[in-house]
């Protein structure tokens, strides 16, 4: 497969949504868990959205044949102010991204506080401890991830055990943010720039049913993906780097491995060692006569495996050289940034494709100690999570003092379909808060509910249903107990239908519904879902409404064009204009998915969270 010529990378901004189930190995004395999203786990996710949406052509070219995208591991995005524990000379002027350390490098000392590079000067009689959180490219910060382990019972995936199944599992906790830049290639720069673009369109319209990883069983995976930055969708460079990139003659350059490297040896078998013979290999093909030497190297081996859902099974596994590793290089005529971008785009070993063998270049560090660096957590911060503006002031808006409306487009049409978009995306995050406070205002009537059942009803929801009515009236079907038909069979799976006991915990668990009479049980309100007409009805009555929920009539007011000052008007009691609840009917189906799919999960949450012991159910979540 010759690479096209043309290169480029989309950086992508993750938010966690739901916790998100990654790859976990179990030894007796600890757990260890991946703290990053495997590019593998991302191409699942636009290989759903695309066969979603009936996109074929663009999953047979951008997924299946590879030659399009090249997928990457999304690594923790510490943001400013994000993290309110910071100390604030260490907040960050704007968003860095932490990756794999290098593998040179060490703190002096089980407890030392300074990191050294272990490729210069050492004190043989100093003992030295390798740093293995993620950290920034200037080792001004360390990325705290957190997790949550947790024992579950399950259905064995093979089929060859009815009975549940026990499992451990480690999952990344929702509300973190992390970045993942995907590399595109294309003929010349104008196809580049429409490729980006098309690839964002699908994940803007798949907004509200993308999943990472296991997120086809219990609750797990959701995540809102949009661009780093919207403004400027393609990068040329594959990190984020904060220094000039050149390199005088004689000068150490780092080769510092982002992801796995999948690599052969001589012979033929999977050798992490031949890393250095692959990197000599690819500087011969792609910078001849540059007078390249190695001066040091540090390579760690660790398996790689993973589990394909299509085929029902794990993947074998295959020993790769981790990331971290480190090549330090020495080149006779020195390099430029444009050298290193070709360098860079050209990973090395096998799959390529899943963001195996991805590296970048970097200077050397310096020779003395530096401090070590403090950690954050990579929460989501920034004007897309802020909460909307206050509602008190109603003036018309300074660019418009006539008070007059622009023009809306009407019927159908791009300008139309754009028009419907914005409110989408200004919708749905204010209905997953919403789904979240019904959870968290209703906990204390949900205790006979357990994560396994919701879990199995979440199942049923994200499986790939060809509309969200489908979804919908699947698990309306599946809570009220109604057996499916044979068209559903491929849909839902005959293996949805609720025992008594979950039919018995589902009616006895109330929800309340703030400026609703009463409680309602939650196999009521569940299983009155249905597509069409029935979606409208049901959103009419769970949607949020003033005075109760307000920012989600302040988000669309945002962007709606009908409104002069985008405020709320008045005139009708949901706080949307005329134009903005039409749209809402059309989206009924759409917006009822992504508040019943965020109330399973954060209910789940809360449950797991109420079992570990961790708060009394009804407490703050």
């Amino acid at each position: 497969m010759n690479p096209l010529p043309v290169s480029g990378y989309l950086p992508l901004r993750y938010v966690l949504t739901d916790s998100l189930a990654v790859r976990t190995s179990l030894d007796p004395l600890r757990i260890d868990s991946e703290h990053s999203i495997s590019g593998r786990a991302q191409r699942g996710m636009l290989a759903a959205a695309l066969q979603r949406a009936g996109r074929e052509r663009d999953l047979h070219d951008w997924v299946a044949r590879g030659d399009r995208l090249r997928f990457a591991p999304a690594y923790p995005r510490l943001e400013p102010g994000a993290d309110p524990g910071l100390p604030g000379a260490c907040v960050p002027p704007r968003a860095l991204v932490a990756y794999p350390a290098p593998a040179h490098l060490f703190t002096p000392g089980k407890d030392g506080d300074t990191t050294v590079d272990v490729f210069g000067d050492t004190d043989p009689a100093t003992p030295y401890r390798a740093v293995r959180d993620h950290i920034t490219l200037d080792r001004s910060l360390r990325a705290a991830v957190s997790t949550t382990a947790e024992q579950y019972l399950g259905r064995s995936r093979t089929g060859e055990r009815a009975q549940g199944v026990p499992f451990f599992t480690t999952s990344l906790d929702p509300g973190q943010v992390f970045e993942a830049r995907w590399q595109l290639l294309a003929t010349d720069t104008a196809s580049l720039r429409d490729l980006a673009e098309r690839v964002v369109e699908v994940l803007a319209g798949a907004d509200g049913t993308l999943t990472l990883g296991s997120g086809g069983t219990r609750a797990h995976g959701g995540v809102r993906v949009a661009p780093a930055d919207p403004g400027r969708l393609l990068s040329p460079d594959r990190v984020a780097h904060l220094h000039a990139r050149h390199w005088p003659p004689g000068a150490p350059v780092d080769l510092l491995l982002l992801s796995p490297a999948l690599l052969v040896g001589a012979h033929g078998q999977a050798s992490p060692g031949a890393l250095v013979p692959a990197v000599l290999d690819l500087l011969a093909r792609r910078l001849p006569g540059a007078g390249a030497q190695v001066l040091a190297g540090h390579v760690e081996a660790g398996l790689l495996g993973a589990y394909h859902r299509g085929y029902r099974g794990p993947m074998a596994q295959r020993w790769a050289a981790r990331p971290g590793a480190v090549v330090r290089l020495r080149f006779d005529g020195g390099l430029s940034a444009g050298q290193a971008r070709d360098l860079e785009a050209h990973p090395l070993g096998e799959r390529v494709v899943d963001g195996h063998g991805q590296f970048t270049l970097l200077p050397a560090p310096p020779r003395e100690p530096r401090p070590l660096a403090p950690t954050a957590v990579p929460l989501a911060a920034g004007p897309r999570d802020a909460e909307p503006p206050s509602p008190d002031l109603r003036a018309p808006a300074p660019s418009d003092p006539a008070g007059t409306a622009p023009a809306v487009p009407e019927g159908e049409g791009p300008l139309a379909a754009l028009y419907d978009q914005l409110l989408w995306n200004a919708a749905s995050q204010p209905v997953r808060d919403h789904a979240r406070a019904l959870a968290r205002d209703s906990a204390r009537g949900l205790a006979p509910l357990t994560p396994s059942l919701l879990g199995r009803l979440r199942e049923v929801v994200v499986h790939p249903h060809h509309t969200p009515d489908d979804a919908l009236s699947a698990l309306g079907r599946t809570v009220a107990g109604r057996a499916h038909g044979p068209a559903d069979a491929d849909r839902a799976g005959a293996h949805k239908v609720l025992h008594d006991r979950a039919a018995r915990a589902l009616a006895r668990a109330r929800l309340a519904r703030p400026g609703r009479p009463g409680p309602v049980s939650v196999r009521s309100w569940l299983g009155s879902l249905a597509g069409g007409g029935a979606a409208v009805a049901w959103w009419r009555d769970n949607r949020p409404e003033p005075p109760h929920s307000t920012g989600y009539a302040h988000a669309i007011a945002a962007v709606d064009l009908s409104l002069p000052d985008g405020l709320p008007p008045h005139g009708h009691p949901s706080g949307l204009s005329d134009r903005a609840r039409t749209w809402e009917r059309r989206a009924a189906a759409r917006l009822t998915l992504v508040l019943v799919s965020s109330w399973l999960a954060e209910t789940a949450r809360l449950l797991r969270s109420a079992q570990d012991g961790r708060h009394a159910p009804g407490g703050p979540g």
